[in-house]
């Protein structure tokens, strides 16, 4: 049985369909922010349903036989007169689907495909096109109109949810009518390729990631693909050009010839590699370190989003600071155990914002420099309390002017090491700058990400207080490590020019 999410999937690439379909664990399973998208896709359905009050829900039926009694479940609530049917289900040709909303308009019934993104993507349009391929097979239903329906980023909640407001219907008729002839002929291979015994000869390419990153990507790119020496890991060399080379038979660094060109980052994560030592420019270094004004403020944001917005002044997917970590070096000599620290969790039960906000200005010290590691997510949750709070709003914008990103050394030039591996996170910086501090290891971190902060923190709205007691440890413990870790990569850039 063929299902929308395996026609999407089949679309995208064949192999990861039939491995799919032919249960075989995949080497990249979904990951946290992942999990939180599908968590997400819930919360929004079930928002989205208040679009038409009223209506019937088939239930999910588990077992052999769970797709039949589903359908027979929608034939009835259709036959019974209901006009709103949420998750109706039908099967023709070997397909399954279920709709999210069927309302029964004067001119019949009107489809509606929910789905948590604040943008319509071109697979969205594709999935509606199947849903049409299919209902225009029953032949108890008169269509008359097809939407996809996703999230409004800029509406701002006041008071109760607006549902009309918070969502942007999306009419699709013409374009999934005129896509049926397609939808046939995608549906015809990829129901081939579902019944096959053999697995698809596909090789690798933007498909790969696009829209989706495939579950199956281990086992199907070169097992050279992760080493520091291929050009899948040359640092922003479009994905385009590294499939090129990777297609002639160039997919080390040794095998590039001179005449391709390359910029200056990409020369040095080369050249650090033939020489297994970092390159290092101090006097880019030294133009760093000279517009440092001491006291020093280490500091990092976390954040967590919601699809369906619950506080007042709050969008969809908007990103809401809920804890900050703080170290304070006073002085250009001070040690490492004379650092101050500040840390700060929100109230899981309250809107955030006011209280990190007076936290923060009441614990950055009145001047020096702010360092932050890609600083302009911070300045931009800066700006958003701002506007969240006009009273304190002055005091908090001045403090955007006083950032300094931690990340221009690395990117500009300054330092490369061999390690980095193409990339400049605050993950592949660390280790390599200093290895045998134990301190500074995120992998012995049961919260090692910003994706399982923000889970977490979400996770503690039905928590236990002994449970919240242990996440807000598990969270301040990560986030400790983020601005001590600013602290510890500063401290080797001085030691670098001394």
């Amino acid at each position: 049985m063929l299902s929308k999410s395996k026609f999407i999937l089949g679309q995208q690439c064949h192999k990861s369909l039939w491995l799919n379909i032919s249960g075989i664990n995949p080497t990249n399973p979904p990951d946290d922010t992942s999990k939180e998208r599908l968590s997400a896709g819930n919360e929004v359905g079930e928002e989205a349903k208040k679009l038409f009050p009223g209506g019937v829900e088939i239930p999910f039926i588990k077992g052999n036989n769970g797709f039949k009694e589903m359908c027979d479940l929608t034939r009835d609530a259709i036959e019974s007169g209901n006009h709103t049917i949420y998750e109706a289900s039908f099967i023709i040709e070997d397909v399954f689907i279920r709709v999210d909303i069927m309302h029964l308009s004067p001119e019949g019934w009107d489809i509606y495909e929910v789905k948590s993104s604040s943008s319509l993507r071109s697979y969205h349009k594709e999935d509606a096109s199947l849903q049409w391929y299919v209902l225009d097979k029953v032949i108890e239903l008169e269509l008359n109109d097809i939407y996809v329906i996703t999230l409004n980023n800029k509406y701002s909640k006041k008071g109760d949810i607006d549902t009309r407001k918070l969502f942007t219907l999306h009419h699709l008729s013409s374009f999934v009518l005129s896509n049926q002839v397609n939808v046939k002929d995608e549906l015809d291979k990829i129901l081939h390729v579902a019944n096959s015994d053999i697995e698809p000869k596909i090789d690798i390419g933007n498909h790969c990631k696009k829209p989706h990153s495939c579950e199956y990507l281990d086992r199907c790119w070169p097992k050279n693909a992760k080493d520091l020496n291929s050009i899948f890991r040359l640092y922003r060399l479009n994905t385009d050009k590294k499939l090129s080379l990777y297609n002639q038979g160039i997919d080390t660094f040794e095998k590039l010839e001179p005449s391709i060109k390359l910029s200056s980052t990409q020369l040095n994560q080369i050249k650090a590699y033939e020489i297994s030592e970092p390159i290092i420019n101090t006097i880019k270094i030294n133009s760093f370190i000279e517009a440092v004004d001491y006291p020093i403020s280490y500091f990092d944001f976390e954040t967590f989003t919601d699809a369906v917005p619950i506080y007042d002044g709050q969008k969809a997917h908007m990103q809401m600071p809920f804890q900050y970590s703080l170290h304070i070096q006073n002085s250009i000599d001070s040690e490492h155990d004379e650092l101050k620290h500040y840390e700060f969790i929100a109230d899981i039960n309250k809107d955030p914002r006011r209280s990190i906000a007076e936290s923060l200005l009441k614990n950055l010290p009145k001047s020096g420099t702010i360092m932050a590691y890609n600083q302009s997510f911070e300045m931009s949750r800066i700006k958003d309390l701002a506007e969240h709070c006009p009273d304190i709003a002055t005091d908090l914008l001045n403090l955007n002017s006083r950032f300094l990103d931690l990340i221009v050394p690395f990117r500009g030039g300054g330092y490369y090491h061999h390690e980095f591996g193409g990339g400049f996170s605050i993950k592949k910086v660390l280790p390599a700058l200093c290895p045998d501090d134990k301190k500074l290891d995120y992998n012995k971190l049961e919260i090692s990400n910003g994706g399982m902060a923000s889970g977490a923190y979400k996770e503690m709205r039905s928590q236990t207080k002994e449970e919240i007691s242990l996440t807000r440890k598990k969270l301040f413990d990560y986030c400790w490590l983020d601005t001590y870790a600013m602290y510890a990569i500063y401290s080797k850039l001085r030691d670098l020019i001394k």
